[in-house]
């Protein structure tokens, strides 16, 4: 991995790490971000399998405290790291237990002790989808919106098979809900109750799994990507 591996977002507080995954056939590309906290260690969202060029960058950044597993799905790289990192906190959703019989959790991503812990954080579970089980977490002192999978957005800097696939199913350059989300019928009461209060903090930034950051308009581009879906916020 080379030094440039993460690229900074918010001078000496955020960074991002990319790299690829095949899901369904397409390669996509997944983001690890890495938040210095008030406290100066390192909170890890999706965590990348740590190779040793990757450790030696994190530990040039602070002491890595938490691994956040933020939905069912974003588990893969935590037991490694977990392993990497034995000082860390695991964190997520009990569903991503039954998908990753490695992974060990040492809290719930729901449970008030996680934000108790690290109070810049606010946590917000999406509730009404299942599917996912995913909370969005918001960074107070950055005004960044944090999730997964809450929505995608397909580029130029996507592989060919990622680009064909999100023309197909209206994601090329547009925010748009994950078709597997749509397609699992959420409740869109619920959902919208939930999106509210994450578009009701005054965000900066989305940043989520497959996508480039969200920058302009951010919370307008998540809830028209809703909308789209008929979750009326």
């Amino acid at each position: 991995m080379s030094p440039s591996a993460f690229s900074p977002v918010v001078a000496d507080k955020i960074w991002t790490l990319e790299r690829p995954v095949w899901f369904s056939g397409i390669r996509q590309r997944a983001r690890t971000t890495v938040v210095r906290l008030d406290d100066g260690n390192l909170l890890l969202h999706s965590p990348a399998p740590p190779t040793d060029d990757l450790v030696e960058q994190l530990e040039s950044l602070g002491a890595v405290r938490w691994l956040v597993v933020p939905n069912c799905f974003h588990h893969l790289g935590t037991p490694v790291a977990a392993t990497r990192f034995p000082e860390a906190q695991v964190v997520g959703p009990e569903s991503a237990l039954k998908r990753n019989k490695a992974l060990k959790l040492h809290l719930g991503i729901q449970d008030a002790k996680f934000v108790q812990q690290v109070p810049e954080f606010e946590a917000f579970p999406l509730q009404g989808v299942p599917f996912l089980d995913e909370t969005v977490l918001y960074h107070r002192p950055t005004q960044t919106l944090l999730g997964a999978d809450i929505a995608l957005c397909a580029s130029a800097h996507d592989h060919w098979t990622c680009r064909f696939a999100a023309r197909l199913t209206g994601f090329y350059e547009r925010v748009r809900v994950p078709p597997d989300v749509r397609w699992s019928k959420p409740d869109k009461v619920a959902a919208a109750d939930s999106l509210q209060a994450m578009l009701d903090r005054p965000a900066k930034r989305l940043i989520v799994g497959h996508a480039d950051i969200i920058h302009e308009g951010c919370r307008d581009q998540l809830a028209q990507a809703w909308r789209q879906e008929g979750v009326g916020v």
